[in-house]
């Protein structure tokens, strides 16, 4: 019997494939702001990663029972859940800042990142370093875009945020061998957050990707562990509940079959695994605060 390959590989000798990306990143409250030398911020923190570049003058932030002099040029990396405050300029002048929170969905290096620490990143800190900082003076420039709205200066913007990840993904790669030490996570931890995300991330390949029906308690019971631990060491590895994970999947995979203008939002919502489409419409207006519809048109305008 004829084995009936696909097109292109019938006389394929060898073959080698990337595996498929896809994933998020976000960027949320980028902002430069120039203060005097009474200001100060108080202690806070957030669900994000913080970078927080200091253009003009001194800046003295706490962080983790640390106090952090930032000298112009200086950067202060903040992984999520670390909370902070800035004490402004210790000579009382005036200063300036550069302030970007953002998440990134995806776990490899997500985890690489959380095992960064809280890191004060000067002018002498290597290529890495240097890399980070060029990304964020182009966004300097391009933040333009926050008053003229004008598409070329959205898509320099864009342009630069991709810079960013890459000077970002970079710095991990150098802090590498040092990652498993600091995530304070056992190789027998990170295995099995990786098999949970194996099982999420097949949920939603086989059309199960419904919260409804992808449920943590049998995922957990499947593996051999209590609910509870399994989402305890998840969110220790990669710095994020199983169930946000979960949505992210889900909405990025909304998102990318609404740009098919070929299928339906009622296909869309049934491919997805949803039992009717105003639960579908009503979830996706929750997580982008515009309807399935109302993207769709974002998305195919002129």
């Amino acid at each position: 019997m004829k084995n009936h390959l696909p097109f292109g590989r019938e006389n394929s000798i060898q073959e080698l494939m990337t595996p498929d990306l896809q994933f998020a990143f976000q960027i949320v409250a980028a902002h430069k702001r120039a203060v005097n030398g009474q200001w100060s911020y108080p202690e806070h923190q957030h669900t994000m990663f913080e970078l927080n570049m200091v253009l003009e003058g001194q800046q003295t932030m706490h962080a983790e029972n640390s106090a952090y002099l930032q000298q112009e040029g200086d950067i202060l990396f903040l992984p999520p859940g670390v909370a902070h405050a800035s004490g402004g300029s210790p000579a009382m002048e005036p200063m300036t800042y550069f302030c970007l929170h953002f998440d990134i969905d995806d776990l490899t290096l997500r985890r690489s990142l959380m095992g960064m620490q809280t890191t004060l990143l000067s002018a002498s800190d290597g290529l890495a370093a240097t890399a980070i900082r060029a990304a964020l003076d182009n966004m300097l420039i391009s933040l333009a875009y926050a008053e003229t709205g004008m598409l070329r200066d959205k898509l320099t913007f864009l342009s630069d945020t991709f810079r960013l990840l890459s000077a970002l993904t970079n710095w991990a790669m150098d802090g590498e061998a040092d990652i498993l030490q600091e995530t304070n996570a056992s190789e027998n931890k990170v295995a099995l957050a990786a098999a949970m995300e194996r099982e999420l991330r097949a949920g939603a390949a086989l059309n199960r990707s419904n919260e409804e029906k992808i449920n943590i308690e049998k995922m957990a019971a499947k593996l051999g562990y209590s609910p509870a631990y399994c989402k305890r060491v998840f969110q220790r590895v990669y710095g994020m509940p199983p169930r946000q994970y979960l949505t992210g999947l889900i909405l990025r995979q909304a998102k990318l079959l609404l740009i098919d203008t070929e299928l339906t939002v009622e296909d869309i919502a049934y491919r997805l695994g949803y039992r009717d489409v105003s639960h579908f419409s009503k979830q996706f207006k929750r997580w982008m605060n515009l309807s399935p519809a109302a993207f769709r048109r974002l998305t195919h305008s002129r």
